[in-house]
């Protein structure tokens, strides 16, 4: 009787261990899935910088730009004729009168212009009182406009090779200050020196010049 029943506490007890194992068996492979789903997924980025083409582009290189011809051969504005120049030629030519100076007028000097005038009037004067013309180009005094000394001049264009100048005269018994006779003259460059283009009266001239 005592060995049945320590067959059976035996049997009891083998039952016991198997399902403890089969329960532990079965945790640890609970365990093993739960470690496996829950573990974090380390992903490596790898950051790839462009770099900003317009700090590492080099420079574009400078261009050489040909100078033209108008660079070259022009020369600055107003620099051909100064004051100094005016008062050489004013003291080549004869004075208006005995004792009576000149005194500058009308001019295009310290323009652009190559042909250069500068009028002159009689000091103290007036309409009817002698005047004259000074012409220089490229620096250079190329003379008067005409050999004698004339009244009633008023300059009324400039060019590049031309200067024009109208010239009033007394024709009958007209006072000074109102002459009625007139003539359109132009002093033109020729490449050389100066021409007259259009004759003046002798009432002007006196048949001086």
């Amino acid at each position: 009787m005592k060995s049945i029943v320590s067959s059976r506490i035996s049997k009891a007890a083998a039952g016991k261990a198997l399902t403890a194992f089969a329960a532990v068996a079965l945790m640890t492979g609970c365990a093993d899935d739960t470690t496996d789903s829950s573990a974090p997924v380390t992903t490596t980025l790898t950051e790839t910088r462009t770099a900003d083409p317009a700090l590492t582009s080099p420079p574009p290189a400078a261009m050489d730009v040909p100078a033209t011809e108008s660079d070259v051969e022009e020369a600055p504005c107003g620099s051909q004729v100064d004051a100094t120049m005016i008062d050489d030629a004013i003291a080549q030519i004869a004075p208006p009168m005995p004792g009576v100076n000149w005194v500058r007028g009308e001019s295009n000097a310290g323009t652009c212009s190559l042909l250069v005038f500068v009028a002159l009037h009689t000091q103290g004067g007036t309409g009817s009182s002698p005047n004259q013309l000074l012409l220089f180009r490229g620096g250079d005094f190329l003379g008067t406009g005409t050999a004698c000394n004339l009244s009633y001049q008023m300059i009324t264009g400039a060019a590049d090779d031309q200067i024009d100048v109208r010239y009033r005269y007394i024709v009958a018994d007209e006072p000074n200050a109102a002459p009625q006779g007139e003539v359109n003259v132009a002093y033109r460059w020729n490449g050389s020196g100066i021409d007259m283009i259009g004759e003046l009266p002798e009432e002007i001239t006196d048949g001086e010049c």
